[in-house]
């Protein structure tokens, strides 16, 4: 239905909302990252990072599954039921975020000297206390922004906050910067303002539009899915993730600050980053915000498990197509690049940034294979992928105690990622109609592996200063367009429907 509010032209808006606003949000992110790593000393800034670590562990933890709840129900309650029940169970769920956020909150605070005490950090103690706050805060404001107002293709108000909060932080970081030297201290009461000041419009937006929408008459015949059947979700979903956290990044930092100190932890945290930056913009970890509510929909509306699939497939395709570029011009020039972005702090350390740019690539398919386990009712593989990725663990701890240095956690995420996906994979096709475009996703690897091959002759000195680097990043991309031009790894529907998306003939690949 064209006025439905997961139609192609909602989503285009939405869509044009979102990247408008998460350009704006990456530069001032980017802005922020560099600049941190250059404001602080080495030892604060190491801290810091395990600050940051320790926020996404718990904002984990007290999760109970509620986003996947919300990602997968509220398309459904925005499409068929009333405007009173729809702000019913938006409430609902958000009353329980901020519940359990406040028990992970408390329970942390008095935990925090213990916890320190193993990292060497306990010097930290008042501060990460105050972090606490932040977590509160910031929390709160993702899950309304990501969880909530994304599944309600409210992009425009989402990013608003987003934006809002990024610039608070960047400006509130100069203000300091401009009085003296900066201290870890300071960059938490700044990151506390501004995440105080993006809920509070994330919170505002929501309002309005559950306001605006109060009226909705809503399908008598819908009868609205019992708690019991959404918790079921939530504890699958909630079970694989706790069992992934065992062996993600935010865990290897608490690891790499134990088995390497504190500078290895700082250039992997700065490493992870810059891997989240990318991360976060490619087309598959839109599912979170943008396309995983068009998926969902797509599933429980007429298309079934055939629409899912085509979805599914393009978005994992799409994904690769931007990210596979940025793989081949890291691994020809990832050590300047590290060194011109920390100010060369870290210098001689660009294939730690290659090696985790391949583990992307698995990961660009995990969210698409969670989001269609959960909207196909088969929630319960994530947690069998999740269990076989803990097979993985045991590799780190070894890399690291043979001394193989990063080398431990980056490729321990490789392996992990890989049997998840593979799990994943192997049970939707043996029991869905779920069928991956295996012939798609390896022409776009062979169109990657071969524009590495022949960029390398080119340039076999080496890449000094910016221009060489923009140089560098132009022939990477246009040798992988070309060999990509000539495999077409997009079927001739896909590239149709991309290009009606943009309203340009644009993808001819």
């Amino acid at each position: 239905m064209s006025d439905s509010p997961y139609s192609t032209a909602a989503l285009k808006r939405s869509a044009a909302h979102f990247l408008t606003g998460k350009a704006a949000s990456a530069l001032l992110t980017l802005v922020f990252v560099l600049w941190l790593v250059r404001l602080l000393a080495m030892e604060e800034y190491g801290a810091y990072v395990v600050l940051v670590a320790g926020m996404e562990l718990a904002l984990a933890i007290t999760s109970l599954g509620l986003p996947w709840v919300v990602a997968r129900y509220l398309p459904e309650f925005r499409l068929h039921a009333s405007g009173k029940m729809l702000a019913h169970f938006v409430w609902q769920v958000s009353v329980r975020i901020g519940l359990f956020l406040v028990a992970g909150a408390l329970m942390l605070f008095i935990a925090m000297p213990w916890l320190l005490l193993p990292l060497e950090l306990a010097q930290y103690t008042n501060v990460a206390r105050i972090y606490l706050l932040v977590l509160l805060l910031e929390g709160l404001g993702r899950r309304i922004r990501e969880n909530i107002l994304g599944s309600l293709m409210q992009q425009r108000q989402a990013q608003i906050s987003l934006v809002a909060r990024n610039l608070a932080l960047l400006l509130l970081l100069g203000i300091v910067a401009a009085q003296g030297v900066v201290h870890l201290h300071h960059v938490v009461l700044a990151e506390l303002v501004a995440s105080a000041l993006g809920t509070m419009l994330a919170l505002r937006s929501l309002v309005r539009h559950l306001h605006i929408h109060r009226d909705l008459p809503g399908q008598e015949s819908w009868q609205p899915p019992n708690w019991p059947d959404m918790w079921r979700i939530a504890r699958h979903m909630y079970f694989s993730q706790l069992i992934t956290l065992t062996y993600s990044p935010q865990v290897f930092v608490f690891l790499i600050q134990r088995y390497l100190g504190v500078e290895a932890t700082a250039l992997f945290g700065f490493l992870r980053s810059l891997y989240m930056q990318i991360s976060n913009y490619l087309p598959a970890t839109l599912l979170s915000s943008l396309i995983r509510p068009k998926l969902v929909a797509s599933y429980v509306g007429t298309g079934g498990m055939g629409e899912l699939t085509r979805n599914a497939n393009l978005v994992g395709k799409l994904s690769l197509f931007v990210l596979m570029p940025l793989v081949v011009f890291t691994w020809l020039a990832g050590d300047e690049l590290l060194s011109l972005l920390s100010g060369s702090k870290f210098n001689q350390t660009g294939y730690y940034l290659a090696g985790l740019l391949l583990a992307l690539i698995p990961l660009s398919q995990h969210r698409i294979l969670e989001t269609v386990a959960v909207a196909s009712d088969n929630s319960h593989l994530s947690s069998w992928g999740s269990s076989l990725g803990i097979l993985a663990l045991p590799l780190a701890y070894w890399l690291l105690e043979a001394g193989h240095g990063l080398w431990g956690p980056i490729v321990a995420m490789i392996v992990s990622l890989m049997l998840f996906n593979a799990t994943i994979i192997i049970a939707l096709t043996h029991t869905t109609t779920y069928r991956p475009d295996a012939i798609g996703f390896f022409k776009l690897i062979a169109a990657a592996l071969a524009g590495f091959i022949l960029a390398q002759p080119l340039f076999a000195m080496p890449v000094h200063g910016w221009s060489g680097l923009l140089i560098m990043a132009m022939l990477a991309e246009g040798l992988f367009l070309l060999v990509a031009y000539f495999l077409r790894p997009f079927r001739v529907e896909e590239r149709a429907r991309l290009n009606r998306l943009v309203n340009r003939k644009i993808f001819v690949w």
